[in-house]
């Protein structure tokens, strides 16, 4: 039953109904109090009742600090999830609540930063951090009377893969200016390009992990174990490196490979390469040495043929010559 009350200028509800809990609101007029507790009361009668106090109470900042302790914080990415929450948290939607945000707002949301030249994919990845969080809400945190916003929402396209290799010359030639740098950075790169390992699993490699010609990586970004073989460019190397006692190969960390590694690039005149492209490098040699699909990925731990694709750039020219040779 509906008790509605005029207090000053507004109109408050109370709807009381057995198994139900208690819902209340306030409304500028009697005929918008009316409608609401008809609608209410008739939801309640057909079993279609939806508590929605929790989705109207809760803005998406708050929901986004709670999805950042619960579930960000255990991801391994998780330092780049984190990067986009706080980004989210400093846009105007953060200010809606969870039953007022609709999937007009992250459609204007997504054009507007499209128009400002901003990648396919780094929207879509910021907009995964809205889905997810609404999944979230709905599955464990029990919030009801909200959907999946980005269900229905028109993604933009992914953008075009990087298909960077470096030259025959610029190997060497950012090694040389690597070095004015840091000591441990041309190792590092060289070390990239022999094994396919990732720029974190390089640095924070032990030496303890390194038994006769096999890296064994107990931590990768997948969170599978992975069996690395070591070329024997790859195994002197690693020879050349003094033995630390924190057991660890490198003193460089993987945020200092980050920023020396372009400057190291512009001092040799480099353009467009990054660090991960030696990843895409080692892969794509791997393949031209002869290796097959299965033993590829094995080595760099790719867990899809198209993830694999992705990193494989071969030469056109190489297969030209081998085509010859048929």
């Amino acid at each position: 039953m509906a008790t509605i009350k005029r207090r000053g200028e507004a109109w408050r509800v109370g709807i009381r109904r057995k198994s139900y809990p208690t819902i209340s609101g306030t409304f500028d007029s009697k005929a918008d109090v009316q409608r609401w507790a008809t609608e209410i009361e008739g939801d309640m009668s057909r079993a279609r009742f939806l508590d929605i106090r929790d989705a109207e109470q809760t803005n998406v900042a708050d929901a986004l600090r709670r999805y950042r302790r619960e579930i960000t914080d255990t991801k391994k990415g998780a330092r780049q999830e984190s990067v986009r929450v706080d980004r989210w948290l400093e846009d105007g939607i953060a200010k809606k609540s969870l039953a007022t945000l609709r999937s007009s707002d992250l459609a204007a949301w997504r054009d507007a930063h499209l128009k400002e030249g901003k990648a396919g994919s780094t929207v879509r990845l910021n907009l995964a951090i809205i889905s997810h969080l609404y999944t979230i809400a709905i599955k464990e945190w029990g919030i009801q009377g909200i959907t999946s916003l980005c269900a229905a929402l028109r993604m933009p396209k992914p953008s075009k893969s990087h298909d960077r290799r470096p030259s025959a010359a610029e190997p060497a030639a950012v090694i040389d200016a690597a070095a004015k740098h840091h000591r441990e950075l041309p190792i590092i790169i060289q070390l990239a390009v022999e094994t396919a390992m990732r720029r974190s699993e390089l640095n924070l490699l032990r030496r303890d992990q390194i038994r006769g010609k096999v890296a064994y990586l107990e931590d990768t970004k997948n969170g599978e174990r992975r069996s690395v073989p070591l070329s024997q460019k790859a195994r002197n190397l690693i020879a050349t490196l003094p033995t630390r006692i924190d057991g660890r190969l490198f003193e460089m960390i993987p945020n200092a490979v980050s920023n020396t590694f372009p400057k190291s690039c512009r001092d040799a005149g480099i353009v467009g390469l990054t660090f991960h492209d030696l990843r895409h490098e080692a892969t794509s040699r791997l393949f031209e040495a002869g290796f097959n699909v299965m033993e590829v990925a094995s080595i760099t731990g790719h867990k899809t043929l198209a993830m694999l694709k992705r990193y494989t750039h071969l030469s056109p020219h190489d297969l030209a010559d081998r085509m010859a040779r048929t």
